[in-house]
């Protein structure tokens, strides 16, 4: 018999209260593993209690390096001698795993890694990182699944990516910061957890200009340095508990987080019929009339963020009208459609767009999760409807949301986890 742990939900509950988030799910990852860059002891601070933390520890201990998670931070310690291979076993859990291979060629001169896994949202192509790193002096073949990459000295190149890809860019840049000479990055990702990477990176000694910018500019050292680093807040999660809360007509606050990390977030929230106040530091959102109909396209950052599409999609399900979402980042992100659908909600979809046509009243229902961001939007539209639904896949949930149960019980909602008898 199987048994599987599932979240279950009654809708119709009003959230409120305040709520604070931890750091950003999509700079930890790729932070934790900047210790391949250089030996010594480094401390992570505000540090999310996720899966996905766990699984990169899993990857650095078989580099060699070891990390212990003490009080929401996490000491890392790089040894003069690290590994270059990473085996399929580890990083089929997480896509972020393949963002090694920049830092160990810098480092070490060779990387074996295997294709790396993680949520099913279509192709997320490896071509543009390899293309980079070959352009900077890397060789690369794959043998029976793994990607073998050497070389004898990466040098600085001007780099134009075809898209703006959050990978290519942080990879190209983990390479960059020990290579020979000037890279040049054009057509660089911007996203607020791309500063914060390079933020801490200059602490370590790394020289570099232009991050927050389509052109970033890294000027190649000898040698970088074990630094203590404070991670920025998780903007998703924070969006997904606004939407969260004004999706059940309440009212609340969430503390940690940079409002000008979510711009055309805040702008469709109020667009929808929330009244928004920020701080710093925090954003207040407060539900006034009935919950508007929006057009939404998602775009790379400064545009609204891919991974809050579903989010959004499901607090629009009882809108008043038609909305029209527009995904143009990955095209598998409509995958949480079908599962609404079992609870009545009325959506068409075409090639990337969905309009959604609001409905007077969801029912609860057994609906299952994909991937993180499916899931968060499943809870979404559990906490709108009538009666009990129950989620299952909540592992993906966890990989993003640090006790997302927890959090929601302490706005009010009537959430628990069960276990299922299979």
């Amino acid at each position: 018999m199987i048994v599987e742990k599932h979240i279950s939900i009654e809708g119709n509950h009003k959230l409120s209260g305040e709520i604070n988030v931890k750091g950003a799910k999509n700079a930890v990852l790729k932070e934790m593993i900047l210790p391949i860059l250089a030996e010594g002891k480094y401390l992570l601070k505000n540090v999310p209690l996720i899966d996905d933390v766990e699984y990169m520890q899993d990857v650095l201990k078989v580099l060699g390096i070891n990390s212990n998670f003490k009080n929401d931070s996490l000491e890392i310690v790089s040894p003069s001698t690290i590994g270059v291979e990473a085996p399929y076993e580890i990083v089929q859990k997480m896509r972020a795993s393949i963002i090694i291979l920049g830092p160990l060629l810098a480092r070490c001169g060779e990387a074996r890694i295997a294709f790396p896994g993680g949520d099913q949202l279509g192709p997320r192509p490896v071509q543009m990182h390899l293309d980079a790193l070959e352009k900077m002096g890397a060789n690369f073949e794959l043998d029976h699944g793994v990607l073998i990459g050497k070389t004898d000295g990466l040098n600085g190149v001007e780099i134009n990516l075809p898209y703006a890809s959050v990978g290519a860019t942080e990879n190209t840049l983990l390479a960059a910061v020990l290579a020979q000479g000037r890279t040049v990055i054009e057509n660089a990702a911007r996203e607020p957890e791309i500063v914060d990477i390079v933020n801490m990176l200059k602490k370590m000694g790394a020289n570099i200009s232009g991050a927050g910018t389509s052109e970033i500019i890294v000027e190649g050292v000898d040698k970088l340095n074990p630094v203590d680093h404070e991670i920025i807040g998780d903007r998703i999660a924070a969006g997904t508990f606004l939407v969260a809360i004004l999706s059940t007509k309440g009212s609340g606050r969430v503390n940690g987080i940079n409002p000008e990390h979510l711009p055309m977030e805040l702008k469709k929230l109020g667009e929808m019929g929330a009244k928004i106040d920020s701080t710093e530091t925090s954003i207040n959102i407060e539900y006034r009339d009935n919950l508007q109909s929006i057009e939404l396209s998602t775009l790379p950052f400064p545009g609204i963020a891919t991974d809050l599409q579903p989010i959004f999609g499901s607090a629009l399900l009882l809108a008043e009208g038609t909305s029209i979402l527009t995904e143009n980042v990955y095209d598998q992100r409509f995958q949480w459609i079908p599962e609404v659908q079992r609870m009545g909600a009325n959506i068409q979809t075409g090639w990337q767009h969905a309009m959604i046509k609001g409905v007077e009243s969801l029912s609860g229902a057994p609906v299952h999760a994909t991937d993180i961001r499916t899931g968060a939007s499943l809870i979404i539209a559990a906490l709108q409807a009538d009666g009990l639904s129950t989620i299952t896949g909540i592992d993906h949930i966890n990989r993003g949301y640090e006790d997302i149960v927890t959090s929601l019980s302490s706005l009010g909602s009537t959430i628990e986890y069960n276990n299922t008898n299979g």
